[in-house]
């Protein structure tokens, strides 16, 4: 199997040319004939999860987020990308990248994080690419559903509005999505669970009706990349050649170890 091979599997259902136009979703890095025999998932290509990669032999991570994201004038070895950038060339390892266009498709990042949370009847909002709306079993108090979401994601999730407001209606959207609020209020949402948002967003979800649970943006689509993860093992029960496994790094640990 190639790098080639695997850039079209995620293109079947996150098609690449579904991407924003300022993103950097894709080959990032690397040679689209080059062998793979193992691949490494992850949300960042931090200079650890590299590490990780070559001591176990990955020709391939697949990551949520691009490198080279806001484009690039010169890579230097002494700034952190420049770093990683480094690593992976010298280990003559491949990068993909699946951002914003597995954040769009159907079963895709926000799809994810409504699952991961147990909402159920989970259908996107209106031609919002990034929202998704689902429905808990039973309604419950906003001060018990953050512990909840806590315990799910591994998170430590800021809450903002009335903790005895009952929500069975949730909106979720992965990342740094926090203008999605008013899209999820007119979509009947109760409260609204995202990665980042912005003050005076906040506010304003909170005057329309909304609890806000900020819970941060890798504790949002770490779910988006464990499903990948697991898609890839389901096709690659048909007999693909190739081993695979989702990193296990804290997010946040980005030096080398």
């Amino acid at each position: 199997m190639t790098v080639r091979h695997l850039l079209d599997w995620i293109d079947h259902f996150a098609p690449f040319a579904t991407q924003e136009g300022f993103d950097n979703a894709g080959l990032v890095i690397g040679d689209p004939a080059a062998d793979v025999h193992r691949i490494l998932f992850a949300v960042d290509a931090t200079l650890p999860v590299v590490q990780e990669a070559e001591r176990w032999g990955a020709e391939l991570i697949i990551t949520h987020h691009p490198l080279l994201f806001g484009g690039a004038k010169c890579i230097r070895y002494d700034q952190p990308e420049g770093a990683v950038l480094a690593s992976l060339m010298a280990a003559q390892i491949n990068l993909i990248a699946a951002h914003t266009n597995l954040d769009s498709a159907p079963g895709g990042t926000g799809f994810a994080l409504a699952a991961a949370l147990n909402l159920t009847a989970i259908r996107k909002i209106g031609d919002d690419p990034y929202l998704r709306l689902g429905r808990l079993p039973r309604a419950i108090p906003a001060g018990e559903l953050l512990p909840h979401i806590d315990e799910l994601l591994h998170a430590h999730t800021r809450m903002y509005g009335d903790t005895t407001a009952p929500l069975r209606r949730i909106a979720v959207a992965p990342g740094a999505y926090g203008e999605g609020y008013t899209a999820a209020a007119q979509a009947g949402a109760q409260a609204f669970v995202v990665g980042e948002i912005k003050h005076h967003e906040i506010l304003a979800a909170l005057a329309l009706g909304l609890v806000v649970f900020e819970t941060g943006h890798h504790e949002t689509e770490q779910p988006g990349m464990a499903a990948l993860y697991q898609r890839f093992l389901s096709d690659a029960q048909a007999g693909w050649p190739v081993e695979a496994r989702l990193t296990t790094i804290p997010p946040y640990v980005c030096t080398a170890r």
